[in-house]
């Protein structure tokens, strides 16, 4: 514990991920006070054309609940 999820777009590259996943790691320890070691980042390719159809409606509005920051678009934005 803790367990990052990050859904993107298939153009990361790995040092862009390598860089996030770095980024991750020192922020959550930092703030939540754990060892580098037990934390895990994944990193979960969307292809832009289903962002919208599936990622919006289920990860972002369908668990309000769980998310903490919102994007500032919506269904009918041109988003790629």
């Amino acid at each position: 514990m803790p367990h990052v999820n990050m859904k993107h777009f298939p153009s990361l590259t790995n040092e862009q991920r390598d860089e996030l996943s770095n980024m991750f790691i020192n922020a959550i320890s930092y703030v939540v006070k754990c060892p580098k070691d037990f934390i895990s980042v994944a990193f979960e390719p969307i292809e832009p054309e289903k962002w919208m159809s599936d990622i919006y409606p289920n990860e972002i509005l369908g668990k309000k609940q769980f998310t903490h920051t919102f994007p500032n678009y919506n269904p009918n934005d041109e988003i790629l």
